[in-house]
């Protein structure tokens, strides 16, 4: 193995940018039992898309950043991370997760220290504050919002992102020792395997899930497909996040008015970006929306609100009484395990559906068992 980028912590940091230093790292690392994980990446903040930036690995004693942008093929890492026998620490690995998934990687045999503080009853579980608490280790998060696209990556960025990792198979070892305590394994265990069935899929109406500060008619709805996707093209195009190619309340301000001036638009409009002020895309937006309002009109598209995904709860004596019983066990929960912890046996919504239809739907083994052997106790029958 070559020489080190440099060293942190004592400890040797390898900056990995070519075909054979990946090669030889993931064959180093899959001879490892344990490896520390943490990924940076880009969500529609700098460019477009969700892209990977950065890959943070250690044994705890080597790290290794892996920069994903000169290398064609990441296989052979996926390969380690895709292997049941070594065991991947991470912290707050639902994003990552869901990003290596995008990429074809699904990571086996994983801890998660986010989800250990949330068994141990931890208020808060950022890593830094894990860090200072359990091994009185203080981080700087500094470069936590930097811009991981750029390159070259400055040393601060660097040695932040080694930081990530350097110390997770510490506070994993500290965590689990308390929780073996407790006698919660069960709860880390199952909710680690969990968080292995997270998969990647492509957004079912992407255009729908855009937050606007009101309602869309099915109208609107209708015209706001076309014009999404002709935004998400030119955001691919520029490299840009959607949102600062066309803004929501810009698209808002079109939806408002689907007939008026595409120009008139353009030019008069905040949260436009500059360059869609020219032929080669006014021209098509406008035939776009022209379109997209005569076919609406053809099909005699409604101008009303669609129905409310959410109704109106009942409010009845029966389920009055079904919310009273639960809380009475979560109740008793919040004083066994604690406000922070509870959640992860009882929350909200699975009292809100029990209320509402006498069901009580729980998929997860280990709590269901302790909130019906809770129950029990109390002489409560769900």
């Amino acid at each position: 193995m070559k020489e080190p980028a440099f060293v942190l912590e004592g400890k040797p940091v390898h900056v990995v940018q070519t075909a054979d230093a990946l090669q030889a790292a993931a064959a180093h690392l899959g001879q490892q039992p344990e490896l520390a994980l943490d990924l940076e990446f880009d969500q529609h903040h700098y460019t477009y898309g969700f892209t990977l930036c950065l890959i943070q690995i250690s044994d705890g004693k080597t790290t290794f950043l892996i920069d994903p942008f000169p290398l064609e093929d990441l296989q052979p890492l996926w390969n380690v991370l895709e292997n049941p026998a070594i065991t991947k620490i991470f912290h707050h690995a639902n994003n990552d997760l869901m990003l290596l998934s995008m990429l074809g990687c699904q990571v086996r045999n994983l801890v998660d220290t986010a989800v250990a503080a949330k068994i141990l009853n931890y208020s808060k579980a950022a890593l830094g504050t894990l860090l200072e608490e359990e091994l009185g280790l203080k981080l700087d998060k500094s470069q936590q919002m930097s811009n991981w696209n750029q390159r070259p990556l400055s040393r601060k960025q660097l040695e932040y992102a080694a930081l990530d990792v350097l110390y997770l198979h510490e506070l994993k070892t500290a965590m689990v020792g308390k929780i073996k305590e407790l006698d919660r394994m069960a709860w880390l265990e199952e909710e680690d395997k969990l968080l292995e069935s997270i998969i990647y899929t492509e957004q079912e109406d992407p255009h729908l899930k855009i937050k606007f500060p009101q309602r869309l008619t099915l109208f609107q709805q209708f015209i706001l497909k076309p014009i999404y996707a002709f935004r998400d093209e030119v955001a691919q195009k520029w490299n840009l996040p959607a949102g600062q190619v066309i803004n929501t309340n810009a698209l808002l301000q079109l939806l408002n008015n689907p007939e008026q001036s595409i120009n008139e638009w353009l030019y008069h409009t905040k949260g436009v970006h500059g360059r869609l002020q020219q032929d080669r895309y006014e021209g098509p937006l406008q035939r776009i929306v022209n379109g997209a309002v005569q076919e609406a009109n053809k099909r005699k598209i409604p101008h009303r609100l669609p129905p409310n995904p959410f109704p109106p709860r009942l409010k009845t004596p029966e389920t009055e009484a079904r919310k009273e019983l639960l809380c009475t066990v979560q109740k008793t929960l919040i004083e066994r395990y604690g406000a922070y912890a509870t959640p992860m046996l009882l929350d909200q919504s699975t009292i809100t559906q029990y209320s509402q239809t006498g069901e009580l739907v729980m998929h997860k083994k280990y709590a269901r068992e302790i909130v019906l052997a809770t129950a029990r106790e109390m002489k409560i029958n769900l």
